[in-house]
């Protein structure tokens, strides 16, 4: 009997309990603070999964995913400093996701250094990803291009706010589990954030992986444009893509098209040292390893 009132009784037991009652009480409530964002995350996330088939290096897009299941997940139960946390680890894991793809000699020689040896500056990066031919035919017509990495920035710096910020707008005075929510005004204010974040992703996507854009269906990119993205959103996405050539429109669609057929027959290897199929990639050989038994 002790035991059983020693295990029923312990922490472990009393966080969860206590978790879910917090959830339970959420669940009462109208639960459309974040209904906005959350349908734009949870297109975000299946876009990712669908590009991911297209990616030389899907490494970071799966990473990326894992972002927004946690953002959802902290949305949903309130905890607005870890949504904005996990937000900050997107926007960096997708601008890696552009530089590594885009360079993935780059990318083995990275994953062939020691763990503690890894730099990644995130401004160097952006910097970088910003000269990519992906993003180039909106630079001359329309400042839309520059409008996507000026959100990207608005959002990385909103987010190392709640990260690193002292003031009393982004400390958490949370006294226990119980005490966790959003008032109205704050959830509001986070929805907001995480809508436009998920916006310029979801633009960010598009461009860098265009071919694969192009195969989707139009009932759903329809249903990206019309549910997933506010009027706003929604303009500058369609003004964006207006602007790119249909000669490197027909081009990404060609070679998005070879890729996956190429990946569905069979697995190839690359002079980078990457074994590429439908699941992504291995790396499978190590220039410096040594052949002796």
């Amino acid at each position: 009997m002790a035991s059983k009132r020693q295990r029923r009784d312990s922490p472990r037991e009393k966080l969860l309990a206590e978790v879910g009652r917090q959830v339970e009480r959420r669940l009462g409530g109208s639960g459309s603070e974040l209904a906005g964002s959350q349908q734009t995350l949870a297109y975000l996330n299946w876009l990712a999964w669908h590009c991911s088939e297209f990616a030389e290096v899907p490494a970071f897009l799966n990473a990326a995913r894992v972002d927004i299941l946690a953002i959802l997940h902290a949305g949903a139960l309130g905890v607005e400093r870890t949504a904005h946390l996990h937000a900050r680890s997107l926007v960096e894991n997708l601008v890696r996701h552009c530089y590594f793809d885009s360079r993935p000699s780059l990318f083995v020689a990275r994953s062939l250094l020691p763990e503690e040896d890894v730099r990644d500056v995130w401004a160097d990066l952006l910097e970088e990803i910003q000269r990519l031919p992906h993003f180039q035919p909106a630079l001359g017509d329309t400042a839309e291009t520059s409008f996507l990495f000026s959100e990207i920035v608005h959002a990385y710096q909103r987010s190392s706010r709640f990260v690193h910020g002292s003031t009393a707008r982004y400390r958490s005075l949370y006294r226990d589990i119980r005490s966790i929510d959003l008032d109205a005004e704050r959830a509001g204010e986070l929805d907001a954030a995480l809508r436009r974040l998920g916006e310029a992703c979801l633009l960010l996507l598009a461009l860098y992986h265009l071919g694969a854009y192009l195969l989707i269906s139009q009932p759903i990119r329809r249903y990206m444009l019309r549910d997933a993205m506010g009027l706003g959103g929604r303009a500058r996405f369609l003004r964006c893509m207006e602007s790119v050539p249909v000669t490197w429109a027909q081009h990404q669609r060609t070679a998005a098209l070879r890729t996956w057929r190429e990946r569905k027959r069979k697995p190839f290897p690359t002079r980078d040292g990457l074994l590429l199929d439908r699941k992504g990639l291995a790396l499978v050989v190590n220039p410096r390893a040594s052949t002796k038994s």
